[in-house]
């Protein structure tokens, strides 16, 4: 008998020892959408990352199906998706849904297996993923209610559905790769782009544009409880370093009318990577901007 395809990549043991996991077991309950700064800003207006038609190699890509991409990967070297990364929660994701294997990229290194996570019958037929035998790289331990993965290999999580980011738990900010992006491959212009200079670039445009403003939900995905998270606070002090540097010159100060429409106006110009300097000059040299 043909034995199945993903049991080349099946997850190892658990470890035993203290403070170590095994690269080929290793146990997650967060999975990961990674983008560029432009997707995120749109999801963040659309209160939801939208599924899409599968548009690479893969054998889904004429079927009509569209998906929500997620993983349990994260990389020393940097992200090929992007720099804005929103983080779910894996088992109240795949509450009421079945799992479908779908197949291997083996072009990709390291190779990434897929697998979907549909409530509804797939459009094409697919072999039913059983994640409790420990036969495959995603596997559930029943016995300790314990997810594990082969993290050996790349994880890509293909969900049959919009991710509404009312069940996000949070975002962080990713290194980009500073060669390959999966998206606009050498065309990239976020290639090697540090986190917290995209993630300033983000939190600019939002704030700019207001749409953080009226929307407490939205809000706390920056946030850990009643203060930003980590990635967060790193970027929202680039921002303050950057402005910190801009000369001023002019007599607008907090108090007066113009100063917000001003400070909004040079925010959207940083998030857009132009220059600040003719709005800054608007400012009296003692505008402090924290």
């Amino acid at each position: 008998m043909t034995r199945p395809g993903w049991t080349k990549y099946a997850v190892g043991e658990p470890s035993t020892r203290r403070n170590w996991t095994n690269p080929d077991c290793s146990p997650f309950d967060t999975v990961y959408h990674i983008c560029h700064v432009k997707d995120a800003f749109r999801y963040l207006e659309d209160g939801n990352i939208k599924s899409s038609l599968v548009w690479d190699e893969s054998r889904l890509k004429n079927t009509r199906t569209v998906v929500s991409w997620l993983s349990p990967n994260l990389w020393a070297y940097g992200s090929l998706y992007g720099n804005i990364r929103f983080d779910f929660d894996w088992r109240q994701l795949v509450k009421g849904r079945k799992f479908y294997w779908v197949e291997v990229m083996t072009s990709y290194r390291p190779p990434a297996y897929r697998i979907l996570l549909a409530k509804d019958e797939p459009s094409v037929e697919l072999e039913e993923y059983p994640y409790e035998d420990g036969v495959g790289p995603l596997f559930y331990d029943e016995g300790g209610s314990e997810w594990y993965c082969n993290g050996k290999y790349t994880g890509e999580s293909m969900v049959d559905s919009d991710l509404p980011l009312s069940k996000c738990k949070g975002i962080g900010f990713e290194l980009h790769h500073n060669s390959y992006c999966r998206k606009d491959h050498s065309r990239c212009n976020d290639l090697g782009r540090r986190g917290v200079d995209a993630g300033a670039k983000l939190i600019a445009r939002l704030i700019a544009q207001k749409t953080l403003q009226n929307d407490t939900s939205l809000r706390d995905l920056f946030l850990d409880e009643e203060t930003f998270n980590i990635d967060v606070d790193d970027a929202w002090k680039e921002i303050l370093r950057s402005f910190s540097r801009a000369k001023t010159g002019g007599d607008v100060k907090h108090s007066d009318p113009a100063a917000r429409p001003i400070a909004l106006a040079m925010l959207d110009r940083f998030a857009a990577g132009r220059s600040r300097k003719e709005l800054a000059l608007c400012s009296v040299p003692t505008m402090n901007w924290n």
